[in-house]
């Protein structure tokens, strides 16, 4: 694995505005540690003191950077308080959500060449938050999120994330990520910093050079400055990074990510403060989350998602199946939507669709594509967004199965609802690999399932708190009053359990509580087929009790619940679930042994099929498994309990 070119730099870059550049108000600089490996002459006009101090960045300094870092941390006692801010940039692999292994210097290197000697972000996590002087934590990532099938591994642990102590419940962690999970991450050509470090210090000091087309950092105005939030940081680098790629005339995919874990919604966890004055202001002492306001009022500003709508060539209404049509008029009918070999060949041939409940299989004869849209061709890349349906019926849903060319088997998860769903496919292909297959609603559904699909399109475009806004604005209402009529209204009014719980899924990745109420509780008792809503309404009492005793029903009702469900539909729910039922078999959720023993069982199952999981889009995607790994099988319910028990029932955190 050959070292980066640009992740010294980058590092240096960011040290030095440390050093520079940065102010936040009660926040000043303590201390930093630097350890960087460079390549060549990668850091060539560099103050050569700092070059020299810094250690080479292997894990055996790593890991004493690390255990050093955090035991200044630890250190602390109260009233004295602390932050902690984490850059990585590097290689690095992910095996699932919020667990990217950061890859040092000497990865793989003789002696040892050992795959485990890798950094693993959920390790860092969790010993975090037993810090109780330290509650708010920014990590900075500026890897790869891909997968490497030979590498899979959990890594090494450095910290100890299983403490017999409470966990901070002021505990918050905010993360930049370089790119998508399952993407990569890219360097540009010219040499310089990483994309991800370029826009981070674009965003940072509101000093994009050169200006490009995308829009503005939209920043929030505290005590006459202005300060820059860690979700709108990661939506104005996402345009960032898309335009620099865009103006380097490359054709690679990189979408920066923010994910913010907080008990506060409505307190923005901010990374820095700029000296110029913004416009609009909010109430000295106002406990609402102070209202963004653009820089450079005067300036022009594209829309902040257009970069998105841009990624694809205007969409074409598909050609219908015609029936007992030849091979050689699929092939026809095929390539012209897809436009690729690469996936006409292997939809014709190797796609499966498979019934969760019945085990039924069919070929692509199942699926109605409906449209397609393809981005500008090149020689190396071919991306191909296709919105269909699934015209056979499952009561738990369907997973969609293919194999590529070069013998790679992915699958993703087809939910069911009450009306028919359309569903919505992107893929990256190069090389007649994909490198991303992700499954999403799509927009193109009717009523309140296409504009939570929409919702979601803005997450992904900008950023959780945008979506939210977005949700509120068009379909809150409709949840609010469907919810409470109950369960017959939801299902006939609404029409659509699934878009519900993506709607759940949306509120909890923006810690928005007041506005969740029980929906996902709700979905539970009264969807049976529905796994996500179990994990969901768990992890939103435990966000919601921090620092206080849950139920004593809730967990083992979770564990019992999932246990007879298929393994949740939604990538976030598969992440939560992993992380909820690690916590029970290690103690850190506290419960009876019956119901640990059962947690163990589960946890199991989970890893099963988490050795394949990508969350790359809204709904799960397994990818490289074996021929003998049946999803069907790993993903539905037990055999034993193909429903769970519509009587099972669960109490809110203060009924």
């Amino acid at each position: 694995m050959g070292q980066l070119s640009v992740s010294a730099l980058t590092a240096y870059r960011f040290f030095e505005w440390l050093q520079t550049a940065y102010t936040l108000q009660d926040w000043p600089v303590a201390r930093v540690r630097l350890l960087m490996s460079p390549q060549g002459a990668e850091l060539s006009g560099c103050d050569p003191a700092i070059c020299a101090h810094a250690p080479e960045a292997t894990f055996d300094n790593c890991r004493r950077a690390v255990e050093n870092w955090y035991a200044d941390m630890e250190d602390l006692r109260a009233p004295a308080a602390g932050r902690s801010l984490f850059l990585f940039s590097g290689h690095g692999m992910e095996r699932r959500q919020n667990d990217m292994l950061m890859l040092p210097a000497d990865y793989l290197k003789a002696p040892g060449r050992l795959i485990s000697n890798a950094i693993s972000t959920r390790n860092l996590s969790d010993a975090l938050s037993y810090l109780t002087c330290v509650s708010t934590h920014v990590l900075l990532l500026d890897g790869c999120r891909n997968d490497i099938d030979g590498l899979r591994t959990d890594g090494t642990g450095i910290l100890n994330d299983n403490q017999p102590i409470a966990v901070n419940p002021l505990f918050e962690k905010g993360t930049l990520y370089a790119t998508a999970s399952g993407l990569r991450a890219y360097s540009p050509k010219s040499g310089g910093l990483s994309l991800f470090g370029r826009a981070l210090l674009d965003g940072l000091s509101n000093k994009p050079d050169p200006k490009l087309d995308e829009a503005p950092i939209e920043l929030i105005q505290k005590r006459q400055r202005s300060a820059v939030e860690i979700n709108k940081l990661g939506s104005y680098m996402k345009g960032r990074v898309a335009a620099l790629i865009k103006a380097a005339n490359e054709s690679v995919v990189q979408i920066v990510r923010s994910e913010v874990a907080s008990p506060d919604p409505d307190r923005p966890i901010e990374l820095a403060e700029l000296t110029k004055e913004a416009s609009i202001g909010f109430a000295p002492g106002s406990s609402k989350r102070p209202q963004p306001t653009f820089a450079d009022q005067e300036q022009p500003r594209p829309a902040p998602d257009a970069w998105f709508r841009e990624r694809y060539q205007p969409e074409r209404i598909a050609v219908p199946a015609i029936p007992g049509a030849s091979r050689q008029e699929h092939i026809d009918r095929f390539h012209a939507i897809f436009g690729s070999e690469a996936v006409t060949f292997p939809w014709l041939d190797k796609l499966r669709i498979i019934g969760l409940s019945t085990h039924q299989v069919f070929d692509h004869q199942v699926v109605k594509v409906l449209s397609s849209a393809q981005t500008a061709a090149t020689s190396e890349l071919h991306r191909l967004q296709i919105s269909f349906r699934v015209a056979v019926p499952d009561p738990i849903g369907h997973l969609i199965v293919i194999e590529n060319q070069r013998q790679r088997r992915f699958c993703s998860v087809l939910p069911s609802d009450v009306d028919e769903r359309t569903f919505q496919l992107e893929m990256d292909v190069e090389d007649r690999d994909y490198f991303n297959f992700s499954i999403y609603l799509s927009p193109q559904n009717d009523g309140p399932a296409g504009r939570i699909a929409a919702a979601w399109d803005q997450l992904r475009a900008r950023d959780v708190i945008t979506a939210a806004g977005r949700l509120k604005s068009d379909v809150e209402s409709e949840l609010t009053n469907a919810f409470k009529d109950g369960e017959e209204a939801l299902r006939l009014k609404l029409r659509s359990p699934l878009a519900a719980t993506v709607a759940t899924v949306l509120l909890l990745k923006g810690n928005q509580f007041e506005r969740m109420y029980d929906w996902a509780r709700n979905l539970a008792n009264w969807f049976p087929a529905m796994p996500d809503s179990v994990v969901l309404w768990t992890e939103q009492c435990r966000r919601m009790t921090a620092g206080r005793a849950l139920d004593p029903e809730l967990i083992p009702w979770f564990v019992r619940e999932l246990s007879r469900r298929s393994l949740p539909f939604t990538a976030d729910g598969f992440g939560l679930a992993i992380d909820l039922v690690s916590d029970v078999v290690r103690g850190r959720l506290g419960t009876d042994e019956a119901t640990r023993s059962a947690a163990r069982a589960l946890a199991n199952r989970l890893e099963a099929a988490a050795l394949y999981f990508r969350d790359t889009g809204l709904f799960c995607t397994f990818a490289g498994f074996p021929a003998e790994w049946k999803p069907e099988l790993n993903l539905g319910p037990p055999e034993q309990s193909r429903f769970p028990d519509p009587k099972s029932r669960v109490r809110a955190p203060n009924e």
